[in-house]
């Protein structure tokens, strides 16, 4: 009879609900309620067998026993965010992303498009539809200044991705920015101090969010974003801000289907052989369509960078 007591004790004390997952790391992560409430949480070892690790975004079933939560089960994850890591492996940074957003800077730091299109090549190879958003706008008069009219035909005209011209000086584009990423889970993407939390303060400035600068020696940014977290906006809209990457490796990229990641490339065609690669074959319609104007050159070469897996930018 005790024992029952005990039982039935032991079980009036747990709680059971679900949660995202707000922020991973090495001592556990951190849970975000639909109340608008956080808490720390423990992995359980059966989510670690069967995810290895729980990411931002996830959503899960969580218990609170002797005090504490702890993640049982991560659920099925959908909009995953990938790269490949350091050492070469299938790396998932995020999950349940409705929208990528690749910011960019064309000034300090200088825009690098090797890192524009190996991100959005990822969100296309993961079927998440992206946009491009061009911050610093108000930098376009210095000499160093990327073209923000040439990009935007390049990823908007050829491409067909959203693109975005924005300054938190002047207020250009920060209401599109807002329409762009209301009622989504937005995975913001782009190198340190491209202005990602600069964007989200301009939106919501009661936010406490750090902002980064730009080393004047090597003209990186300082990293003010240590891992991906999840930031309500309100119920409906929420940010993952994450890492300032320095490099974006997509090698988990068939080689094969690496062409289809270049949504221009598919506008034009067909080529003579059904396996084209793009680079020397003949009668390619997209090297021809290179060669007409129709397709951007250096959106092409950065493809074939990636082909031959040279990720250097």
């Amino acid at each position: 009879m005790k024992q029952l007591k005990i039982l039935r004790c032991c079980i009036s004390n747990k709680e059971n609900r679900l949660a995202r997952i707000s922020s991973s790391g090495k001592r556990g992560v951190t849970l975000l309620f639909s109340n608008g409430e956080s808490a720390k949480a423990r992995v359980s070892s059966n989510v670690f067998r069967k995810v290895k690790n729980p990411v931002c975004g996830d959503n899960a079933k969580v218990v609170k026993k002797q005090g504490g939560w702890y993640v049982e089960e991560i659920l099925e994850r959908k909009g995953l965010l990938e790269r490949t890591s350091p050492v070469g492996r299938s790396q998932v940074l995020a999950a349940n992303i409705d929208l990528v957003v690749v910011v960019a800077s064309i000034s300090s730091p200088p825009l690098r498009r090797g890192f524009i299109d190996r991100a959005l090549a990822s969100a296309n190879w993961n079927h998440l539809p992206a946009a491009l958003v061009l911050n610093k706008i108000d930098l376009k008069s210095l000499k160093d200044a990327a073209d923000p009219d040439t990009l935007e035909k390049v990823y908007g005209e050829q491409a067909g991705y959203t693109v975005l011209k924005t300054s938190v000086i002047s207020g250009q584009g920060i209401e599109e920015f807002k329409q762009l990423i209301s009622d989504k889970t937005v995975a913001l993407a782009g190198i340190s101090a491209t202005g990602k939390t600069s964007l989200i303060k301009a939106i919501h400035p009661e936010l406490d969010l750090k902002v980064g600068a730009v080393n004047a020696k090597t003209t990186k940014g300082k990293h003010t974003t240590v891992s991906a977290r999840l930031i309500p906006l309100n119920k409906t809209t929420f940010l993952m801000d994450t890492p300032g990457l320095r490099a974006f490796s997509v090698d988990h990229i068939p080689k094969d289907q690496l062409k289809f990641c270049f949504a221009e490339f598919n506008n034009v065609g067909p080529c003579k052989f059904r396996d084209c690669l793009h680079e020397t074959e003949p009668e390619c319609a997209v090297t021809d369509a290179v060669k007409k104007g129709i397709i951007d050159r250096e959106r092409h070469l950065s493809y074939l960078k990636l082909l031959h897996e040279e990720n250097a930018f």
